[in-house]
């Protein structure tokens, strides 16, 4: 496995350098939070290439509450699979309009109709709105996949940070249901498991203190962001890690990142599929920090999303 203690890439010390050094968010009231994501996407979208006709997009209402962006590629005749991909933001910030330009290239490299659903925000909206909001989502793509060219039959759900953490709690929440179960999942630096709740044989394992440098997020705003979400620590759609149903699950694709307080979190969920004989694989992207790959101008930005890419294609070709 990755070494600990690797150094950070070179192309992330020089994205810092462009920024003004390492950026860690603090723990602070929500709303300054929200605000400090706000600027800090407000410096990358400049740098994010200008959308194509290589995909349409197409705005919709999954209720009378909650709208979605459905991407389609183009070039790509037929029914196509489909994929829900859950936008990040720690259950408490984010939007559909933020991760767009990556559902876009999902869409494109992946051959895939994407759905990417807005949900309700912690705390205002504390646990389980944001996941049931995603479910309905979820459903709503299997239930209308074909008025979009879709596939129901083909259908995978994905994510980033928060937005990967609630992609493997929707695949447990219908992987014992024929009808409703994935084919896939793709999740990158999810939180698995409350440090609280944390079993004894992983408890041993599990050192923070490793992640003390981690640019992004650390475990400050991570512990935080529990307290806003509001989800029992112990809940087996909260700390996956935990539920009875893992040996279920569709085949599995992880990233980790080993700058990242969520490495550990990655790694121990990894462990777990794979000792209960899931089809699971991971990545480790050494020297890398949480969600590195928000920054477009970064060429490991663009060849994480070629593995992303290709774990989709690789999984729909085994339907």
């Amino acid at each position: 496995m990755a070494d600990f203690f690797a150094p950070f890439d070179p192309q992330w010390l020089m994205a810092e350098q462009i920024f003004g050094g390492r950026v860690v968010l603090p723990v602070e009231p929500v709303e300054d939070s929200r605000k400090r994501f706000a600027t800090m996407w407000s410096s990358i979208e400049p740098l994010i290439p200008k959308p194509t006709d290589a995909v349409t997009v197409k705005e919709i209402d999954v209720s009378k509450t909650q709208r979605a962006r459905v991407y389609r590629p183009t070039d790509a005749p037929g029914a196509l699979p489909v994929g829900l991909y859950i936008h990040s933001g720690g259950w408490f910030s984010g939007s559909i309009e933020k991760e767009d330009f990556l559902c876009r290239i999902i869409a494109e490299k992946s051959r895939m109709i994407l759905f990417s659903p807005s949900y309700r925000l912690a705390p205002e909206n504390p646990y389980p709105a944001g996941l049931d909001d995603v479910c309905a989502a979820y459903q709503f793509m299997h239930t209308n996949a074909v008025l979009y060219g879709g596939d129901s039959a083909r259908k995978f759900v994905m994510g980033g940070s928060a937005g990967g953490s609630l992609a493997i709690s929707v695949a447990l929440k219908y992987t014992t249901n024929a009808e409703l179960k994935p084919l896939g999942v793709v999740a990158a630096c999810i939180s698995s498991c409350d440090p609280a709740v944390l079993p004894d044989h992983y408890k041993k394992r599990y050192t923070p203190e490793k992640y003390s440098d981690s640019p992004m997020i650390g475990h400050g705003i991570m512990a935080q962001a529990r307290e806003w979400y509001g989800a029992p620590a112990s809940d087996p759609l909260f700390s996956t890690l935990l539920h009875p149903d893992i040996a279920h699950l569709p085949q599995v694709y992880l990233a980790a990142c080993t700058k990242d307080p969520t490495h550990q979190d990655t790694l121990f969920f990894y462990e777990e599929c794979k000792k209960r004989g899931v089809d699971v694989e991971m990545d480790q992207w050494v020297g890398w920090p949480h969600f590195f790959w928000i920054l477009p101008m970064l060429p490991m930005s663009a060849e994480f999303m070629k593995f992303w890419c290709r774990k989709l294609k690789g999984m729909a070709a085994k339907a």
